[in-house]
This record gives structure tokens, C-alpha cells and sequence, in this order.
């Protein structure tokens, strides 16, 4: 990934976050085929000073059975993104020397994927990949909500993925490169786009 000095993240805790809080990845890997996209939900797990990816897939997924554990995965989870018309900045309004962009956020890993059909891993899972994504409803679903004999019949269908997280590389386009006056254009422009989200993204670029 292309990081200009003024766009790069460099604390891990906050890269982290990054995926936490939009935790579908879209993950690359290279099969016999060649390269190989999926996009899975995944949750960071730490053990001890360590960070690992952790997901699953239905059995039918290649990803598992064709795959070239000689070279490390990608897994990119984007964060927020908006189109910048160069018209929300005063500084076109005088010289015009402005063009058009795109400001996002965006968290990339790397690292080597190993494979779980062990039941007993795969309900830990699904316990934490549920608590985290049920944690903002009313009353949160509980995988024990489901039926025993049906929740072991799910768990026959699926296998877990993880990652060890080797590389872990966090950007934040939001026009630090512009003088602050356009910067305030771009957050009245996005606040009348209705995206207080992007907009408080120019306000803090690097949290």
C-alpha cells in the first residue's frame, strides 16, 4: 500500500480499532490457481504479546482446501471513504487549482493462515464473533439461543480461520495535506452529504 508520510497510522492499538470496528475483510491469498479473494467477518484475538485474525468459511470454500501456505495472506478492511469535490475548497474559489479525490481509511495485514475443524475451537469462536457483533442490539443474540443439536449441525458446515498477524498497516487519506481552511470546507461539504462519520475523520485524521 502507497503511504505518504502524512497519511500513515502508526499506532497498533488504533489500527486494531480500525478493524474492529469494520471487521469485514476482504482476504487475498494465492491458490493453484492464482490469486484467490473472499470476504470473511474476522475478530482480533491476543495471546500474549501476540495478535491473531480469527474467522470461518462454509466447507464448499476453496480458500481452505487450495491454498499456497508458502505465501503470506492480505486481509484489508476499509474503514470510512468519500468522494472530495475540489468546490468544497475556498482555495478553488481563487485560484481554481484544485481537482477531485477520495479520502478513506483503510487497515492492512499480513501473515501466515492455518485452519481449525475442531469443535470445540470453532464454538469459542463463534461465541466471540457473536458477543462482538450483538453487543450493540437491544437484547444481544447468544449462540446458546439456538438449539444444541442445531448449532453442532452448523459447526459440522463450517472451518476457522486464523491468522498471525506478522505486518499490520494502518492509513488515513483525510486531506492533511491541504491547508486547514480547506480542510473545514471538506467538513462542511461531507456534514451537508450527511457524513458526520467522514467528517469528524478531517477533524482528527490520525485519531
Amino acid at each position: 500500500m502507497h503511504q505518504p508520510k502524512s497519511f500513515q497510522l502508526k499506532e497498533t492499538q488504533q489500527i486494531l480499532d480500525i478493524i474492529r470496528n469494520n471487521s469485514l475483510a476482504t482476504i487475498v491469498s494465492v491458490s493453484s490457481s492464482g490469486l484467490v479473494g473472499n470476504h470473511i467477518p474476522m475478530i482480533v484475538v491476543q495471546r500474549g504479546d501476540q495478535y491473531f485474525l480469527q474467522g470461518h468459511v462454509a466447507k464448499p470454500n476453496s480458500i481452505w482446501k487450495d491454498y499456497d501456505d508458502t505465501v503470506d495472506v492480505l486481509a484489508m478492511f476499509n474503514g470510512p471513504d468519500a468522494y472530495i469535490s475540489p468546490n468544497w475548497y475556498p482555495s478553488k474559489h481563487i485560484d481554481h487549482k484544485e481537482v477531485p479525490t477520495w479520502n478513506y481509511v483503510t487497515a492492512h495485514v499480513s501473515g501466515s493462515m492455518q485452519f481449525y475443524q475442531d469443535k470445540d475451537w470453532l464454538k469459542t469462536h463463534l461465541n466471540k464473533l457473536v458477543d462482538q457483533n450483538e453487543k450493540t442490539q437491544p437484547v444481544p443474540w447468544k449462540v446458546s439461543d439456538a438449539p444444541e443439536d442445531y448449532i453442532d449441525k452448523m459447526l459440522n458446515a463450517i472451518v476457522g480461520i486464523e491468522i498471525e498477524i506478522k505486518t499490520l498497516t494502518g492509513k488515513s487519506k483525510m486531506s492533511q495535506n491541504h491547508p486547514e481552511a480547506n480542510r473545514q470546507g471538506v467538513v462542511k461539504g461531507l456534514k451537508a452529504q450527511d457524513k458526520p462519520n467522514m467528517a469528524k475523520w478531517i477533524e482528527k485524521p490520525n485519531g
